[in-house]
């Protein structure tokens, strides 16, 4: 509930009051405002509406100077990717009319609606996985399907390899979930031993931190591209491990998809976490 009561303190007084009235507030994972309509909350995955609270462009415009500290050109370098972290990890993506000269966008003229991901951490939750690592300590994949927690997971597994196990960890952090840095510092615990590198593109990061920060093993979230692909194998020609995570359900679903199945073929991931749709963790060694 701690989460809920923090990440709501950008939102209107209209907004906080009926979420954290709410009884299932514990619980809520997102929190979406959609200029002209219902506000929404969002449990297990699914839109819940609140049928008396419309959203309006005022709040809009009130949550986002509220989330960057009223600083407009902060707000508008942030805005250009999509989303602002705030304090203690939340983070805030939007929608609207989006300025782009180019290709690349630059911020926005309107926003249309906003949807506020509340962070949370869970200490404990990599423990067996950690314990299987202490035993193995080989690159790992962590899959699951969406939603299913694996960045939670993967947070708690950088923590616990840094702090019981000592090693030192950096964390490719392209799009600031990871460790969520905030004014600098990471809003989530990675451990005494991890360095941070956040806002740059995963393939570039893995190459950046190794050369700076002489790393025992960087850790990435989302595997999607080819790029990213080559630059971990590039880098554990180096003698870095890998902690990593990508969007499949099972083993099988993993082979299915061109871009993993060249993962598991360069036998860069000796290890293998799967975390079912039932949140149950399964640690299991990868036969090439």
């Amino acid at each position: 509930m701690d989460e809920i009561r923090q990440a709501v303190r950008i939102c209107p007084p209209e907004v906080q009051e009926a979420v954290l009235h709410l009884p299932y507030a514990a619980k809520i994972e997102e929190i979406r405002l959609r200029c002209g309509q219902a506000a929404a909350v969002s449990v297990n995955g699914k839109e819940r509406e609140l049928n008396d609270l419309y959203v309006t462009a005022k709040w809009l415009d009130e949550t986002i100077a509220k989330a960057t500290g009223h600083a407009f050109f902060s707000a508008q370098n942030m805005l250009k990717n999509g989303f602002v972290t705030v304090s203690g990890g939340h983070r805030l993506g939007v929608c609207g009319i989006a300025v782009c000269p180019g290709d690349q966008i630059t911020g926005f003229q309107e926003l249309s609606s906003i949807n506020l991901r509340v962070a949370r951490q869970i200490r404990g939750i990599a423990s067996k996985p950690a314990d299987a690592l202490w035993l193995h300590p080989d690159s790992t994949l962590i899959i699951g399907a969406p939603g299913v927690g694996k960045t939670t997971l993967l947070r708690d597994l950088i923590r616990q390899l840094s702090d019981r196990f000592s090693f030192r960890i950096g964390v490719a952090d392209e799009r600031m979930e990871i460790g969520a840095c905030f004014n600098g510092r990471p809003q989530f615990d990675l451990g005494t031993h991890t360095d941070v590198l956040s806002g740059v593109k995963k393939e570039t990061a893995v190459e950046f931190l190794l050369r700076t920060m002489n790393p025992e093993w960087i850790a990435v979230d989302e595997i999607t591209a080819a790029a990213d692909v080559e630059a971990m194998v590039r880098a554990s020609y180096c003698g870095v491990n890998f902690i990593a995570t990508a969007h499949a359900g099972s083993r099988a679903e993993l082979g299915q998809r061109e871009l993993y199945r060249t993962l598991i073929a360069c036998g860069l991931f000796q290890n293998l976490v799967t975390i079912r749709r039932d949140r149950t963790i399964i640690t299991e060694r990868m036969s090439i």
